[in-house]
């Protein structure tokens, strides 16, 4: 943790640390202060254990010994659960949220920092540890006096039209930033269009097979179906000098149900609506990749970075502006399942119908580097402050953000003030450290959370047990969607067990809590054929990664959803536009504010099991059930291929195969485990906390070497969704284009197996984890 910036509960910095920095300490004295530490951890090691000299002690000297083991061994109390739940009210997070969500607040603008200090305040106020952590990154902004425009042109060079900069009557509103893609090239290109759908690899295929090249050409994609940076570098490579992207209604409205309502009336987005966002590839500061951009930093050129910046413009626009350019495209019908749910015809282009016509892209966004900060709220912890339980929400929006991501960073102002007033009034004070973390620059490429990482990586590979991600608190009222890593599938089965449903309809039918309805809308079947609520892969796009990616943080990204049966929609409709208010969230998400405090509770108590608890409550057999389920997967979609080229493939299953024996053994020996000796109970835990990190490659993901998991990443053609061996599956993709690739197929295949075998070896008995001579 950064040292700048820091408020302490109670006594100064030097009562807490022990000495003062830049005050001479002489030889003789730093002797007898090592002398004494040492021998009073030695003291405390003998006591427990229950071995050494017994030495004549003051009786007041022992009862505090005993006190201390006491409290090392200690169980959760139980009834603090409860008391956090009671704590947590709707109407506090209402008052937040409305406060988050008064003015736009964009990173590395007035605005964002004024959030920072709220939070500083709001922190220090309910008794929590204060700390900040500020980077210098590489962030971008539309022109504030010549906008990025789309232009219609025909063929006397009269504008047939000009796409709208304002999405509504708040557009002139101070600080309000008209749509735009980050770290878009600057430039103007003109020519003819495609059409492209929603811009995949397989999309330009089947162009290609029509005859239609988009080498020279502008390209009309649609939002969805993957992230939008891939989208252009996607078009990029194909030859294409400039991306218009637009929302189609049949993705973010419900036209295609003939429900034509567009906001105010409902959620569904409305004709001028513009997605904003980033088209960065890679994660951080883009200047900085694989380190800190603090003052020590060394700093490419714009022109050098890896993974490259975007090649050509892009600009976002909404489905009214697209119908102006789709309507008078030329050129074939397009293929079957491209036709979105304007009343028009869709073609292909390139041309138009009118003789001369052309499309003009021009964009004048700039690049700049600006101050980007995270905030840090710490309860200290009892007996194992050198652990950290953290729950993070990043802070910054490309406007008002009163879903993404305020709807996240208003409970977790709750949870503070409840958790931090527990500790304040002396009514409990958690085993382990708790972490709130408000991250910067998220919007742009998970630029606070990724510099913090890259800078404290060491530590955090150390001491940190989990990472609890709220990025949306809130985008529905139907159920929980759950991403996560193995080890923390249980912690929220359990947690969401205990919280009340905030759904009256579904008490009524008889669903109590909010895990029932979860397990209601999205049951599956686990390996013990039991009913459990779905929990998807972590991908990427929100702070979990680097944690996960980087230090191997076992990590989960919750949020309350919409009916994704009843709404088949990539996101909410009016993500990362100006009609993300908080009037949305009250009237059309949730009235009374009652599942933003479900959210918090199950978040709540997450928190408290993992920091509270005496063992870890990871069930570790989660994992091991979760490798096999992946094994079976890569088999059905690659095992005919991988079995004819790689010789040991059916080693797969058997190296599993004994990670799962030494998970066993590990929970066998946990069930005996002396709760009476603190340091048994701490080298159980570590090797718990630490498992994760087992399945780390220090080399990194083949062609990604930031990337350190080999059984989680995003996939590197959609960093939006997660996949599982993401190594091989990048090196799958289109292989029979690239049978070059096999080689590197081969030894990346041997690295798993190498790795899931010594994740195995972590779990056995410490002085016992190697094979024994025959």
């Amino acid at each position: 943790m950064p040292q700048e910036n820091i408020t302490y509960l109670s006594g100064s910095r030097d009562e807490i640390i022990g000495y003062k920095r830049g005050v001479g300490i002489s030889k003789v004295q730093l002797a007898a202060v090592v002398f004494v530490l040492t021998a009073a951890g030695l003291g405390v090691g003998l006591l427990v254990g229950k071995f050494g000299i017994c030495q004549p002690e003051d009786k007041n000297d022992g009862d505090v010994k005993s006190r201390v083991l006491d409290r090392l061994v200690s169980e959760a109390d139980p009834t603090i659960s409860q008391l956090i739940m009671d704590g947590i009210d709707p109407h506090r997070i209402e008052e937040n949220l409305r406060l988050l969500t008064r003015k736009p607040h964009i990173a590395g603008r007035p605005n964002d920092f004024e959030l920072v200090k709220l939070l500083q305040q709001h922190f220090k106020d309910n008794g929590l540890l204060v700390q900040t952590a500020p980077y210098d990154v590489l962030l971008s902004y539309p022109s504030e006096t010549t906008p990025n425009s789309v232009r219609l042109v025909d063929g006397r060079g009269h504008v047939v039209y000009d796409s709208v900069t304002d999405e509504s009557d708040i557009s002139h509103l101070p600080d309000v930033v008209p749509p735009f893609h980050a770290y878009s090239a600057n430039s103007l290109v003109e020519g003819q269009i495609v059409f492209v759908g929603y811009g995949r690899h397989l999309e330009y295929e089947s162009l290609l097979k029509l005859g239609i090249n988009v080498t020279g050409h502008l390209v009309l994609v649609k939002y969805g179906k993957l992230f939008r940076g891939d989208k252009v570098a996607i078009a990029a490579s194909y030859g294409a000098t400039g991306v218009i992207m637009y929302t189609d209604p049949d993705d973010y409205t419900g036209f295609k149900s003939g429900d034509r309502r567009v906001y105010p009336e409902t959620w569904w987005m409305p004709p001028n609506g513009a997605q904003r966002g980033t088209i960065l590839l890679g994660e951080g500061d883009p200047l900085t990749p694989g380190y800190p951009a603090n003052d020590l930093a060394f700093r490419y050129a714009e022109n050098e970075v890896d993974p490259p910046m975007p090649q050509i413009p892009s600009h976002p626009i909404g489905y009214g502006a697209a119908y102006n350019i789709i309507r008078y495209l030329n050129g074939s019908n397009v293929p079957s399942g491209w036709q979105g749910a304007l009343n028009i015809t869709y073609r292909t282009g390139p041309g138009f119908t009118q003789p001369g016509m052309k499309i003009q892209l021009n964009v004048t966004s700039r690049n700049e580097r600006v101050k980007a900060e995270n905030v840090f709220g710490i309860i200290r912890g009892s007996s194992e402050p050198d652990r950290y339980v953290l729950f993070g929400n990043h802070r910054d929006a490309w406007i008002y953000g009163a879903l993404d991501p305020s709807s996240g960073t208003a409970i977790l102002m709750e949870l503070a003030r409840v958790m931090g007033g527990l500790v304040k009034s002396g009514k409990w004070r958690p085993r382990r450290s708790m972490v709130f973390c408000s991250w910067g620059a998220e919007e742009y490429g998970l630029i606070g959370s990724t510099e913090w990482v890259e800078q404290y990586v060491a530590l955090l590979r150390e001491r940190a047990v989990a990472y609890i991600n709220v990025d949306i608190a809130v985008q529905g009222n139907n159920t929980l969607r759950v991403s996560s890593t193995p080890l923390m599938y249980n912690i929220v089965y359990e947690a969401s067990k205990k919280v009340p449903n905030p759904n009256t309809a579904e008490i009524q039918a008889g669903r109590k809590t909010v895990y029932d309805t979860w397990l209601q809308v999205t049951p599956q079947t686990d390996h013990e054929n039991t009913l459990v609520p779905a929990i998807t892969t972590l991908g990427s796009g929100s702070d979990y990664a680097p944690l996960l990616q980087r230090a191997g943080i076992t990590a989960i990204d919750l949020r309350y959803s919409y009916d994704r049966k009843l709404y088949d929609v990539p996101s909410y409709p009016l993500y990362h536009t100006e009609y993300e208010i908080f009037d949305v969230v009250k009237e059309q998400f949730d009235r009374d504010f009652q599942f933003h405090a479900a959210m918090a509770k199950v978040v709540g108590e997450m928190s408290r099991s993992l920091a509270d608890s005496l063992l870890l409550p990871f069930k570790l057999l989660n994992y091991a059930n979760g490798l096999d389920s992946l094994r079976k997967i890569l088999d059905r979609e690659y095992g005919s291929v991988l079995s004819k080229d790689i010789d040991n493939y059916d080693r797969l299953a058997e190296i599993i195969q004994g990670f799962t024996e030494d998970v066993l053994s590990f929970e066998t020996r946990l069930k005996t485990i002396d709760t009476k000796d603190p340091l048994a109970i701490r080298a159980a835990n570590d090797q718990m906390l630490l498992l994760e990190r087992a399945f780390l490659d220090p080399a990194g993901l083949p062609e990604r070497p930031l990337k350190k998991h080999v059984i989680f990443a995003e996939d590197a053609h959609d960093s939006y969704a997660g996949t599982s061996f993401p190594g091989l599956v990048d090196l799958l993709f289109e292989i029979e284009k690239h049978p070059e690739r096999w080689e590197k197929v081969r030894h990346h295949f041997s690295v798993i197996l190498q790795i899931i075998q010594s994740a195995g070896a972590t779990l056995r008995d410490v002085t016992n984890f190697m094979p024994e001579i025959p």
